[in-house]
């Protein structure tokens, strides 16, 4: 019964993951750099064919933001730059120049970037998109205002890319006395590089940690968008506890575990849904929502396996229950749910000796 489960809960995992559509190529493996204000300090991409996603802000309206690749000629080269806010509403739209070695002066770049001697420039210019669109693995939303889809490296050596923006965009900046100008509201923005899509092991496994770094880049309170979880796992918990009081429920230390793994889960489920209807109030609704909704139906299932667990009357852990639980944390591992608490906890559920069920006297 339990090796059926365990197949049965693999298989369904696998053809979920089939069934997501090509538009899984739109993932980008998230970097968040430092200070990187000139050539000498700029922020190193290695392999820039692999697409990562670069969130970052500008500090200073009068200085750009430098990132530099080494490629081959013929290598190809993409970039795309966008923004978390609406240009309209923020005044900030930022551009980029590409500059490339040994190669003639395509576009003068503006005064406040700096060009090594030699360097060429290709300046793309950020234009308003108008409509934000609709990104299906954190979910969130974004404004494309910029892109360089295709463009091949002139010759060996060192590339550069500067985001930077006009120096009159400064109706929300302040002095603050060090005869600096800052904005008042950081001026967010995303630069894409790259266009094979592909994860390490550890990127996949870091994703749950980024996706926060995300929402925070898009201005949510890293509190509020961890709410849905927190409020999961204390109404659950309360319940269940409310549960084994009063006799309704027995849980020895490894159903414990798994419980509160399961509400994880759910936790994750419910934290997808909001977030989707928190975005659809920016994009409206999409098509791609329903990619989102697959790791809604993964967390909500990965929930359930683990509460039919816990809620089970024997508590025995046979070696095939064991593996079970095992293969469920590592399943939430990689699909991103129970934001690493559940996977945790579910793993030690299944490694804790066998305890019998008791019921907690008042």
């Amino acid at each position: 019964m339990i090796k059926r489960r365990v197949i049965h809960i693999a298989l369904t995992v696998f053809l979920l993951f089939v069934l997501i559509p090509g538009s899984i190529a739109l993932a980008h493996s998230p970097v968040f750099p430092g200070e990187n204000h000139s050539p000498e300090t700029a922020y190193q991409i290695d392999n820039p064919a692999k697409s990562w996603a670069i969130y970052d802000e500008l500090d200073h309206m009068d200085e750009g933001e430098y990132y530099r690749f080494d490629l081959s000629a013929g290598d190809r080269i993409q970039l795309a730059l966008l923004t978390p806010e609406s240009p309209a509403e923020s005044g900030f739209l930022p551009s980029f120049a590409l500059l490339m070695p040994v190669a003639p002066e395509v576009n003068k770049a503006p005064d406040h970037i700096d060009v090594p001697d030699g360097y060429g420039v290709i300046l793309v210019e950020g234009k308003d998109p108008g409509e934000a669109a609709y990104e299906a693995f954190s979910p969130g939303w974004y404004y494309e205002v910029a892109a360089l889809l295709v463009q091949e490296a002139t010759s060996d050596g060192t590339f550069y890319v500067v985001v930077f923006a006009d120096v009159h965009q400064d109706d929300h900046t302040h002095d603050d006395g060090d005869d600096h100008e800052h904005t008042e509201k950081a001026a967010k923005y995303g630069l894409v590089v790259g266009y094979l899509e592909s994860f390490t092991p550890l990127e996949l496994v870091l994703v749950p940690y980024s996706v926060q770094k995300v929402y925070h880049w898009e201005g949510q309170n890293t509190f509020v968008a961890l709410l849905p979880i927190l409020l999961v796992l204390v109404i659950g918990g309360t319940i269940m506890y409310y549960c084994v009081r009063k006799g309704r429920a027995h849980l020895g230390l490894s159903k414990w575990l798994a419980y509160f793994a399961g509400m994880a889960f759910f936790g994750s489920g419910v934290s997808f849904v909001y977030q989707m209807v928190l975005t659809f109030t920016v994009t409206g609704i999409h098509a791609e929502a329903l990619i989102s909704l697959i790791f809604v139906v993964l967390s909500f299932f990965l929930g359930l396996a683990t509460l039919l667990y816990a809620v089970r009357e024997k508590p025995a852990l046979t070696p095939w229950r064991r593996t079970g639980l095992i293969l469920t944390g590592l399943i939430a591992l990689f699909v991103w749910s129970g934001l690493y608490l559940g996977p945790a906890l579910i793993i030690a559920a299944a490694l804790v000796p066998t305890q019998p069920g008791r019921t907690l006297e008042g």
